[in-house]
């Protein structure tokens, strides 16, 4: 929580305020989420016109955003430095725009602004504060922090909504005047106090309810609870529980061991165990912080959750990632590591399962194989290796007996894709974890016997991202940017102030997919289906072709 000497610098009174951004955002699935949000929003450059309903091309999905009296919504700057040093954790997520804000500015703040204000944005909008924002469970998701939303309700640093009483244009640089402030006394943190701590002030609550300028949601808050009804805010701040939040937790290396001449295991146990653990799922990756901002993601092998195993191939044109973990990480370190997130899950309803995986790809179904062992199904594992001394986990796959087959290029036995096929039918599922070039074999392969594509399952280890550079227009913003040979599009667009939500950063998850207003795109990853990638594509690793246009 902010110390008394910060408080006390946030209630300097202010009366004119630089707009430094103006962010507007569309309506997306987001966090593995079933309700979709704009919470992640972009910069825009130049003028913007605003009108009753807020800025151009903002879009609003959550009950308690938008409308005539939240037609804005603006957050203090100042505060993210703060989240920083209180939740080093998520401290990569705190820069301006995190909250959603259409508005950013840094004097202006909960403990200095009050309800009624009026203020001139730029030349001509004249904006009226209407009341703070009500921070919803998705704060714990954007902010991987699973008491996000209660945090900043009960510091005060939520951020807070207009009216417009004239529109216009707005700009980022234009000046904000405060005109008028009928409620001096009325600041939108004094209001906060009484409608999360205070709850029972009812001598507050009658001059709030008759608060002319206060919006109606708030307003209908306070009439409510003197009547002695009483909301139950534990949905908004938490959810329904069903999607857990993608929090991070430290993890101790305890055993570095080397599987082959490039692949390495990795035995984790988590400093603070959960008691039960939970066993891991097939199919589920973590993303791990290496340092600085890189981030990547790991298949896990095996586990549960307090002592697990990832398996990490050394990649030769490694971005910093696999090289960080063979050359740096050593045993004893304690790193950050995600939530566990299942995105190659197994379907429970196949006759038959077909396994195939190539070289390191092998991490991503020895879980699965497993699983199918312990239940007794029908299932066969195919593993393509170029070298007997490449393959990996030779511990975990020797229970597997008769159900694995094993393919080795230097001894010319070499994998067969067509007649792996031939066994599946209409009921049989396929997953495959491998290469580019054993993937599209697989694809192609499937195509020919005419399985069907819902029973085909793609996941890649390679996050390729790098190729020949492209230049990109984002019609939205009307910005030009180049993304150079050696740079991801996702990092580019990061990079200029867009963003963009990602998760595995591998091309597998689709979490991080911008839409294709024009040009060729060079696909890569399976987190697109085929049909989306005429308007989409993967910003993580795949790649224009000379010249390309975005809905951004």
């Amino acid at each position: 929580m902010a110390g008394n000497s910060i408080i006390q610098e946030l209630q300097v009174p202010w009366e004119r305020d630089e707009l430094l951004e103006v962010r507007t955002g569309k309506a997306k699935s987001v966090f593995g989420l079933p309700d979709q949000s704009a919470i992640f929003k972009s910069i825009r450059y130049g003028p913007v016109a605003v009108d009753e309903l807020g800025c151009q091309g903002d879009e609003n999905v959550f009950e308690l955003h938008g409308g005539p009296e939240r037609a804005l919504m603006q957050y203090c700057s100042r505060h993210y430095d703060a989240w920083s040093e209180e939740l080093p954790g998520s401290a990569h997520h705190f820069r301006a725009g995190g909250f959603g804000e259409n508005l950013v500015s840094r004097r202006a703040n909960e403990r200095n602004t009050c309800i009624g204000d009026r203020v001139r944005i730029g030349q001509t909008v004249i904006a009226e504060v209407t009341q703070p924002r009500q921070p919803c469970y998705k704060l714990n998701h954007r902010f991987q922090e699973k008491n996000m939303s209660r945090l900043s309700q009960e510091s005060f640093r939520t951020g807070w909504f207009y009216r417009i009483i004239e529109g216009g244009f707005i700009q980022a640089g234009d000046e904000m005047v405060l005109l008028e402030r009928p409620n001096p006394n009325w600041t939108i943190a004094q209001v906060q106090h009484y409608l999360y701590l205070e709850k029972e002030n009812f001598e507050a609550m009658e001059k709030l309810a008759d608060l002319v300028q206060l919006g109606s949601e708030i307003k209908t808050i306070f009439k409510n609870r003197l009547k002695k009804n009483f909301e139950n805010q534990e949905h908004r701040l938490v959810g329904d529980g069903a999607i857990v939040v993608d929090t991070w937790a430290e993890y101790r290396l305890v055993q570095k061991r080397r599987e082959t001449p490039s692949v390495i295991s990795l035995n984790f146990e988590a400093v603070k165990p959960q008691n039960p653990a939970e066993p891991v799922l097939p199919g589920t990756h973590v993303r791990l912080k290496l340092g600085g901002r890189l981030i990547r993601a790991y298949s896990v092998v095996g586990g549960d959750r307090n002592k697990f195993i990832l398996g990490v191939a050394l990649d030769k044109s490694s971005r910093g990632g696999s090289r960080f973990v063979h050359e740096n990480l050593q045993e004893g370190d304690i790193i950050g590591i995600s939530n566990f997130v299942t995105t190659f899950p197994l379907t429970e309803k196949a006759d038959r399962y077909l396994l195939i995986a190539g070289g390191i790809g092998i991490t991503g179904l020895i879980a699965s194989a497993r699983k199918l062992r312990e239940t007794n199904q029908v299932y066969h594992l195919y593993y393509a290796v170029r070298s007997m001394d490449e393959v990996a986990f030779e511990s975990l796959l020797q229970p597997l007996n008769n159900h694995l087959s094993i393919y080795c290029r230097q001894e010319s036995k070499h994998l067969d894709v067509l007649d792996v096929l031939r066994q599946a039918d209409d009921n049989t599922h396929i997953y495959c974890c491998a290469g580019d070039r054993l993937m599209k074999a697989v694809q192609e392969g499937a195509k020919q016997l005419g399985l069907p594509d819902g029973n085909l399952h793609f996941e890649s280890f390679l996050a390729q991202s790098t190729g020949e550079p492209f230049s990109v227009d984002l019609v939205e913003s009307q910005r030009a940017l180049e993304v150079p040979a050696k740079a991801s599009l996702l990092d580019t667009l990061r990079s200029a102030g867009f963003d963009i939500p990602s998760s595995c950063e591998a091309g597998n998850c689709g979490t991080c997919r911008v839409g294709v207003h024009a040009g060729r795109v060079e696909h890569r990853g399976t987190g697109l289906l085929e049909s989306e990638k005429e308007t989409a594509m993967l910003s993580c690793v795949s790649r224009g072709i000379g010249h390309i246009q975005l809905d951004l």
